[in-house]
């Protein structure tokens, strides 16, 4: 099979945005992938208690952790292993075509068994594979699940679980081209818009789902002679801006200095 010249490129740009990008080209960006990809199915299994013998594996066949495994045109089966409270295992095999593939992941317990099976079906992940991060600072891992990658703004399934809670739940989806956490533990997305345009969405978490908050939205300042003179920087109220305490004002000041905000401005 012959590999697809644009996996690379796809790959580099999940890595920057599952590791929490410190800067940002101004490249062109493709666009928006919040609302193009064909639907995604999450599904879960109650706990079985069982060793975790995942779709597409032979029994006890053992998969290597995900780090070990360089970047490969398929997305490769391997193994996760959060570090926090929970403690929790993550087995990932992946079926089907490069285009169309369907992400399994077996959440194990502290034993190795199965206590839950998410999949994420009809994926184009070209050569990547899920990651733990802990987005809103609370002490648990969100699973990060690529469902499209593109050269800008790839999408991803969130997973979260609460406190001491085993369980993940699906959060929603997030697009952008990088990820960070502010100072008030918002989950933060860098986002292209254009070029030298961004917007930067803040998300929080109620309960288990994602819940926009607000927008800061960067934009270039023409000089007249179609070169970028600087940035201005505004923000809207994407549905959340009451949960914040703030004025549109307030908020304004306070996000447009957060510094995912700031690596992106031009003076």
């Amino acid at each position: 099979m012959g590999r697809n010249p644009a996996v690379g490129t796809a790959a580099a740009v999940a890595a920057l945005l599952l590791s929490g990008c410190d800067s940002h080209g101004s490249a062109e960006p493709a666009p928006n992938l919040a609302g193009s990809a064909a639907p995604v199915v999450s599904t879960t299994v109650a706990p079985t208690g069982e060793p975790a013998t995942p779709p597409g594996a032979a029994p006890g066949a053992v998969v290597q952790p995900c780090g070990d495994i360089g970047t490969a045109a398929t997305a490769p089966d391997c193994r996760l292993q959060s570090h926090d409270i929970a403690g929790l295992g993550f087995e990932i095999r992946h079926t089907g075509s490069r285009a169309h593939m369907t992400t399994t992941v077996a959440v194990l317990d502290a034993n190795g068994s199965a206590r839950q099976t998410i999949v994420e079906s009809d994926t184009d992940v070209a050569g990547t594979v899920p990651k733990l991060r802990d987005l809103d600072n609370d002490g648990r891992d969100e699973l990060i699940i690529p469902l499209a990658l593109a050269t800008a703004n790839a999408r991803y399934a969130i997973y979260h679980a609460t406190g001491d809670a085993l369980d993940y739940h699906r959060s929603g989806e997030l697009a952008g081209v990088g990820m960070d956490t502010s100072a008030a533990n918002y989950v933060v997305v860098s986002s292209r818009a254009g070029y030298a345009a961004w917007d930067i969405e803040f998300w929080t978490f109620v309960t288990d789902k994602l819940h926009p908050l607000l927008t800061a939205q960067v934009r270039p300042i023409d000089d007249g002679n179609g070169k970028v003179a600087g940035t201005t920087c505004t923000t809207i109220d994407s549905g959340g801006l009451n949960i914040t305490g703030l004025s549109l004002g307030e908020a304004t000041e306070q996000f447009c200095a957060e510094p995912a905000v700031q690596r992106v401005r031009r003076n």
